[in-house]
């Protein structure tokens, strides 16, 4: 999901926009700013204006003074909120493309984003890394049509899917991998080798697929989210300042 946010500036409430060729015009539940009334045919028309008006009105694009690309950025950091125990915030943050902060709740929330990035402890993080350049490559989670894997508390591991219930077919908290040919993948650890059939390399979408990759157990910080908390702090900054909302989309 790519999560877009943007803040309406006042020009329309101040009177220093011009002002729509029809109304009503305000914020509607969702947190967006247009023609009040409901989509009919006989109102399509209006909302056309209203929505021309929107890109014409002021000075502003679009009438708006902030914008960002949160991306999926904001999915990693709901689940660190919920895991630090920050309510307002995590409520407010969309599930889907839409929804908004209103403009009363913007104080607690950078309340809470400062909470978060100065004070947050968060569980300590197990992730597949590559060795030679250090990438990370998450929790290492797979699902194939036969084989399934990623990591744990005792290292990654491969399931055969095509057991019923699923078997380990390799384990390790450090392994060498190499591709053979036929398509085989084969990996190499401290506990045995094994060949997958029907496999890529890990990480294979970087310049030179790496031979070792290794589990790690990294402790977490709100500081890891400091990119998507920067963005966070400027919309809500325009918010403060205009007095209109955060809206999702």
């Amino acid at each position: 999901m790519g999560i877009d946010a943007y803040v309406h500036c006042g020009c329309w409430r101040d009177g220093l926009a011009t002002p729509p060729a029809v109304g009503p015009v305000g914020f509607d539940e969702y947190g967006r700013l247009g023609l009040l009334a409901e989509w009919t045919r006989d109102t399509a028309e209006a909302h056309g204006e209203v929505e021309h008006w929107l890109s014409t009105g002021c000075a502003h694009e679009d009438m708006t003074v902030a914008r960002e690309h949160l991306g999926s950025g904001t999915r990693h950091l709901a689940r660190a909120l919920r895991e630090a125990g920050l309510p307002v915030l995590l409520r407010r943050l969309p599930v889907t493309n839409d929804g908004f902060i209103p403009a009363e709740e913007v104080p607690q929330v950078l309340a809470e984003l400062e909470v978060f990035e100065s004070e947050a402890r968060l569980p300590d993080e197990i992730v597949l890394v590559v060795e030679a350049g250090d990438t990370v490559l998450g929790d290492g989670r797979f699902t194939g049509p036969r084989y399934r894997g990623g990591t744990d508390e005792d290292g990654f591991f491969v399931l055969d899917a095509r057991e019923d219930p699923p078997v380990t077919v390799f384990r390790a908290t450090r392994f060498e991998q190499r591709a053979l040919p036929g398509g085989e993948l084969e990996l190499t650890g401290e506990n045995g080798t094994v060949r997958l059939a029907g496999m890529t390399p890990f990480a294979s979408f970087l310049p030179t697929t790496p031979r070792w990759l290794a589990v790690e157990v990294r402790t977490r910080s709100g500081a890891d989210f400091a990119h998507v908390l920067g963005m966070l702090r400027r919309l809500c900054a325009a918010s403060l300042t205009t007095g209109s909302p955060v809206t999702w989309t």
